[in-house]
């Protein structure tokens, strides 16, 4: 035997890093998990070739050494097991025995030898910041974040530390997102990174449930963040994010404030028979009132209305109704405000008062 372990030992950790994991990727390893294990410290890896997930766990066991195990198999069977299970682990030639109770697993194992690790990770500059403020700054930033878009710098996101503030923004060429907060920088750091879409995905599920102060590890190449016993390496995106504030509108002279529910089940009503392709729709706004249209290639309409504050007379504008819902369920408050220079500029969506969280979506023309 290996070694011995119980099965929430295993499956915590396995949970935290498996999410890397490549499915279908073109290196059969990466489908695999590295054990490490140094006297009675297991160490699990998890790797695409860009982000890199360690975490950690005691065992008990005399065997010092290296192995790999297929990683989604290996999660599913701790999975099924009953809660309080042992497993035991032992080799059979390429093969890790697994056994748990009546239950016996055999996986294949390859070479531990050839796992790629991340090499070369330095960093230089610590910032430091509660999970609670970062956590909200990802979740008003993070679906903006493009995919797969050939303009690599967009699919990722750019975590800032300026002055006094630390901000996450998100852009995808459609709609730009950004959240900040405050910050004590008493070392004077000035800096840009840009973080890939997937270690920007894995940092949000690390903190999700955390309640402490988290170091952000910065380097030119790398960042580096420890939550609870796991470990994310990430490389960065060589590239430069467009100049964000040139795309945030300024000297807006029309807006209106409206309730943040109300305005929410407006919208997904119209949305309903709004152009499956474009989602667009189109708002009309005359005094304390705001009228939301949408129609399909079908001939189908949907029309809805509620009351706002504004000064506008008479505007009407269009945007893709999807992307409002996204920017209005990040704002944390009762109402929302949208602003606008005229009706073919881009909309400023943000608290009433407040500019710690703000989201901009171009207009569409139907």
């Amino acid at each position: 035997m290996l070694f011995k372990i119980q099965r929430e030992q295993l499956l915590a950790p396995l949970n935290q890093i498996c999410g890397v994991v490549e499915k279908k990727g073109t290196l059969p390893i990466l489908s695999h998990v590295l054990f490490s294990i140094n006297e009675d410290e297991l160490r699990l890896t998890t790797s695409d070739l860009e982000v890199e997930m360690n975490s950690f766990t005691s065992v008990d066991t005399e065997f010092q050494g290296e192995m790999t195990l297929p990683a989604q198999k290996l999660l599913e069977i701790c999975k099924s097991l009953p809660d309080g299970s042992i497993m035991e682990f032992s080799l059979d030639d390429n093969h890790c025995v697994i056994k748990s109770g009546d239950s016996r697993f055999s996986l294949s194992t390859l070479p531990a030898n050839d796992y790629p690790l991340l090499e070369d990770v330095e960093t230089f500059e610590t910032v430091t910041i509660h999970s609670t403020h970062l956590s909200r700054m990802l979740k008003q930033t993070i679906f903006c974040m493009a995919s797969h878009d050939v303009r690599y710098f967009l699919n990722g996101l750019l975590f800032e530390i300026l002055n006094d503030k630390i901000r996450c923004v998100s852009a995808d060429g459609h709609r730009l997102a950004l959240s900040e907060t405050d910050y004590v920088n008493q070392a004077g750091i000035s800096k840009q990174i840009l973080i890939p879409r997937k270690g920007v995905m894995e940092l949000n599920k690390m903190i999700r449930d955390v309640d402490q102060d988290i170091a952000i590890h910065l380097g030119k190449n790398h960042v580096s963040i420890e939550v609870e016993g796991t470990q994310m390496t990430s490389k960065l995106i060589d590239g430069k994010f467009p100049d964000y504030q040139t795309v945030i509108p300024l000297d807006m002279e029309n807006d209106f404030i409206a309730d943040k529910v109300q305005l929410e089940r407006a919208l997904r009503r119209v949305a309903i028979l709004s152009n499956e392709q474009y989602k667009g729709v189109k708002f009309k706004i005359s005094t304390n009132h705001l009228q939301i249209l949408g129609h399909n290639p079908d001939q189908e309409q949907a029309e809805d209305s509620i009351e706002v504050q504004t000064s506008i007379t008479d505007m009407e504008t269009a945007f893709n109704v999807g992307y409002l819902l996204d920017a209005i369920n990040v704002i944390e408050s009762d109402q929302v405000q949208f602003s606008f220079k005229d009706p073919l500029s881009s909309c400023l969506i943000k608290h009433p008062d407040r500019l710690d969280c703000r989201l901009v979506v171009m207009p569409l023309r139907i």
